[in-house]
């Protein structure tokens, strides 16, 4: 119970902080909904997806359509103030998408492709890491649904692309704005030296500082999970949720996930990201007395690899280093972009379970540290 009655009183800590409440304010109800609010009224069209192979009838009534639609917009910059040039725009779209789909699935030649790399390893008896790789790609592929073309930006899209924009940008900064004067407020104010001599112990104090941050953490995640489901179906179309991930663009791995699924798969992954980011703040927290050197430190650990990137683009330890940061994992998106597999002892370990077991695993130091240096912490 005393254990229980001490994690209630620094969750109560963190949720008091005006910080945190006037930042995600501003974030929310000043930056996002407005911008979501403007794209919604701007655009308005939900897009086409073919998510089914096309019958006999469907390919030839687009064939038919498309021979009246070509003449009407070659050569044209199509005015967006014309409705009626949009929506031969949005047929155009359509028809384009049904033809396409009448060849098959969208990732039968990538099958083809693997298959003849496969069967041409093999044949040279070199059957390592790249074989194996290969055909467990082959699978996975194989097993999927039918992948159709086209592309669908309703609500559904909209709630995936919060994980790796807004979603990333306010739970990250929301985590680093509550946790980062856990231990660094205590020091600065001198309250550590009545804390540090009670009879609760040092142990309680951190276990009760540990389970209150996993706890802000998960509130938080699931505030922004409403905040972006709720603004997403009130103002785009509602729809897309059953069709497969990979008819968003930006998703080509082949995990067999409806978009829906995938949005319960993001919120834990980003909230396994955040608890394993609040546990290296918690850390760098109980080294620092200046709660404004732990804020920036932690910032630049979030935020470098991002600039990293932009700065240097596509290449490999650029996009390795984003790939293993805290950022990677909290964005989410990166582990189900596309299909890569690294080699551990020989064997293809998907990138997805890599970075998430060595999240896991990382964070096992860097608590047993907190103890450590909290611990031994001598009272000034």
């Amino acid at each position: 119970m005393k254990q229980l009655s001490l994690t209630w009183f620094e969750l109560y800590k963190l949720f008091s902080r005006k910080s945190v409440w006037i930042f995600f304010a501003i974030m929310v109800f000043c930056i996002y909904l407005p911008l979501q609010i403007l794209t919604s009224s701007s655009g308005g069209y939900a897009g086409y997806y073919q998510s089914a192979p096309p019958t006999a009838q469907q390919v030839q009534q687009a064939k038919a359509e498309m021979k009246k639609i070509a003449p009407k917009l070659e050569g044209r910059n199509v005015n967006l103030s014309n409705k009626e040039e949009i929506a031969l725009v949005r047929e155009d779209e359509r028809n384009s998408a049904i033809l396409n789909a009448e060849t098959g699935s969208a990732i039968k030649p990538t099958l083809e492709m693997l298959q003849q790399s496969i069967n041409k390893l093999k044949a040279q008896g070199q059957i390592g890491f790249t074989y194996r790789a290969d055909t467990l790609e082959y699978n996975m592929m194989k097993h999927l649904p039918y992948i159709g073309f086209g592309q669908y930006n309703g609500a559904s899209n909209m709630i995936v692309d919060f994980f790796k924009t807004y979603g990333l940008i306010i739970f990250g900064a929301i985590i680093l704005v509550g946790l980062s004067p856990i231990f660094s407020e205590e020091y600065s104010l001198g309250t550590d030296s009545f804390l540090l001599t009670t009879k609760r112990g040092r142990r309680q104090l951190v276990t009760a500082k540990i389970l209150a941050s996993m706890l802000y953490v998960l509130v938080m995640e699931g505030i922004l999970l409403v905040v972006n489901v709720a603004s997403n179906l009130s103002l785009f179309d509602i729809g897309g949720f059953n069709y497969p991930l990979q008819s968003i663009a930006l998703y080509s791995a082949p995990f067999h996930l409806t978009v829906g699924q995938y949005i319960a798969v993001a919120v834990l992954i980003q909230l396994l990201g955040g608890i394993a980011f609040g546990f290296l703040i918690l850390l760098l927290s109980s080294f620092n007395r200046s709660t404004l050197v732990t804020f920036f430190v932690s910032a630049g650990i979030f935020a470098v690899p991002e600039l990293i990137v932009m700065m240097f683009g596509l290449k490999n330890w650029a996009q390795t280093l984003m790939d293993f940061s805290y950022t990677g994992l909290i964005q989410v998106s990166r582990l189900f972009k596309s299909f890569v597999a690294y080699n551990v002892f020989g064997y293809p370990v998907l990138y997805p379970i890599l970075v998430i077991g060595l999240a896991i695993l990382v964070s096992i130091p860097i608590v047993w540290l907190t103890y450590r240096v909290y611990c031994r912490h001598q009272i000034a």
